[in-house]
């Protein structure tokens, strides 16, 4: 093993262009931080000081404590792991979520618009909603899922929970019964002489004057 230390100095320009002999310490002026080098990297490789603020970029933490995570950039861009390697249980006292509902994914027997009324049939899981008051509805094709359950399946995230734009046929008021229409894939106000016990699909957060169809936010999951 080498018995002598060799050690320089210099600015950042310099520093960054200087290759050095392996195993050599330079110390950069004007960053006050020291640089070893491997006789092949210009610029080396910075030591960091522990109370350095530094961007780690492909490192790995072996089991770091850390008090605090802040993110830089746009609101919400940015992930979590990946979606072929991801994390076990995370615990924490609340989450928010930036969209609504809680979807899950099912097979569906054509690729349906968001907000379409789905029902359990077809080829697949799921089919579109032909008939009124239907007790097979599942729920409404999702626009932007909050909670995305199963994930890895195939098909599409369906809202079972929360609120969700949704395809509806008016007259409407805010909070009425919402149930499957005659229209394909289409919702409508309950008429309570032909309910029945799950054909309710939701509740209308928004109202329809006319005969036309909107789509509205309906709170799915609410009976």
């Amino acid at each position: 093993m080498p018995t002598v230390l060799q050690l320089r100095r210099g600015t950042t320009g310099q520093n960054n262009s200087f290759t050095g002999a392996a195993g050599e310490l330079t110390m950069n002026t004007d960053l006050k931080t020291v640089v070893v080098h491997d006789n092949s990297t210009a610029g080396g490789h910075t030591l960091v000081m522990a109370t350095a603020t530094q961007t780690l970029t492909n490192k790995t933490l072996t089991a770091p404590t850390i008090n605090s995570i802040t993110k830089n950039g746009s609101d919400g861009t940015g992930d979590i792991g990946q979606s072929d390697n991801k994390y076990g249980t995370i615990y924490g006292l609340a989450t928010s979520a930036q969209y609504a509902d809680l979807a899950e994914k099912y097979t569906t027997d054509q690729e349906y618009e968001a907000g379409t009324v789905v029902v359990f049939g077809g080829d697949s899981e799921i089919t579109q909603s032909t008939s009124s008051h239907d007790r097979k509805v599942a729920g409404v094709v999702s626009t932007a899922p909050a909670f995305q359950m199963n994930s890895d399946a195939e098909g599409q995230y369906i809202a079972l929970q929360g609120r969700v734009p949704c395809k509806v046929t008016g007259p409407i008021e805010k909070g009425d019964l919402v149930v499957t229409g005659t229209a394909p894939g289409i919702g409508q106000k309950l008429d309570d002489a032909q309910y029945l016990p799950g054909m309710v699909l939701g509740k209308a957060l928004e109202s329809i004057d006319d005969n036309g169809v909107r789509t509205i936010e309906v709170v799915v999951g609410r009976l």
